[in-house]
């Protein structure tokens, strides 16, 4: 068996390429043969272009990084025909999607998953030509995903992202975004602070509760839209509700959708799985069901 390994020696805390032997050492024992590539998109070495035209050349594809790295290989991952199981090795700041599968513990721990794990079938969305594993948004506080310095990302992990939102909270509070959504057979429009299309039970290193946790293979993504308060008693309110997992206020839009059309006459700047995802006027998300087998415990 064949196993495509890509590292993201930078991402987190930039453990990974301190890990690179002792995951290729593991995979060779475990009967694969393994081809490792550094992810270095200044020097023209994306996940995308490392994948580009590998059909049917690997078994596995071992993914080493974040949220943001997991992002583009599944981007790339989607052309394989057939297409190959994925293993991940999470190592970022939050990693809100291995929590979600339960790949956690230390490097041993995920090194067995990889290749004694059993291959669980998952849901990831579709937005416009690209793709995300399970998280799609914009609004508040989007930005720290993917503008939080690696530096400070490096040598203080999350909580780089905890003070980068506390300093620019007030700006993010008073963030609004006029929009009309389409979903499905049904319309909103208003004035939003946030919104999100997800399949997970973490984002941005907060657990999910009650209702807004999400089945991960169920053919349907959570659309949760946040309108926006007009002070900070409202901020409040919005916040408790999120927070015990309830969504029955005036301030908030939950659905299940299968398909959502977003129209705004400024662009907005979306995040996806806490990559930088573009700033558009006209966004199509759509799901794709049971696209993705990755290893689990």
């Amino acid at each position: 068996m064949k196993a495509l390994v890509l590292i993201n020696e930078s991402a987190g805390t930039g453990k990974m390429g301190k890990e690179c032997f002792t995951i290729i050492d593991h995979l060779a024992k475990s009967g694969y043969e393994p081809t490792v590539y550094p992810i270095a998109p200044k020097a023209g070495l994306t996940s995308e272009k490392i994948m580009e035209g590998r059909d049917g050349q690997f078994d596995l594809i071992v993914c080493a990084g974040g949220d943001g790295t997991l992002n583009h290989v599944i981007d790339g991952l989607v052309k394989l025909e057939p297409r190959p199981i994925l293993g991940y090795i999470p190592a970022g700041s939050t990693n809100d999607f291995a929590k979600g599968m339960g790949i956690t513990g230390d490097i041993n721990r995920i090194l067995r998953i990889l290749t004694e794990g059993e291959a669980f079938a998952y849901d990831i969305g579709a937005f416009n030509d690209r793709h995300f594993n399970y998280v799609a948004a914009f609004g508040a506080f989007v930005e720290i995903s993917y503008a939080t310095d690696q530096r400070y990302k490096n040598m203080f992990g999350h909580a780089a992202y905890i003070l980068n939102g506390i300093s620019k909270l007030q700006e993010n509070i008073s963030y609004s975004c006029h929009m009309r959504v389409e979903i499905d057979d049904h319309v909103e429009e208003g004035d939003y602070l946030f919104g999100a299309v997800y399949s997970t039970i973490s984002i941005g290193g907060m657990s999910l509760r009650g209702e807004m946790r999400s089945e991960l293979c169920d053919g349907e993504l959570e659309l949760l839209l946040v309108r926006k308060p007009n002070n900070i008693v409202e901020v409040e309110q919005i916040a408790s509700k999120l927070l015990s997992g309830r969504t029955d206020s005036p301030y908030l839009v939950f659905r299940k959708i299968k398909k959502a059309s977003f129209h705004c006459d400024q662009p907005v700047n979306w995040t996806l799985d806490g990559e930088f995802g573009g700033s558009v006027t006209d966004a199509e998300i759509e799901v794709q069901k049971e696209a993705i087998k990755i290893m689990t415990p």
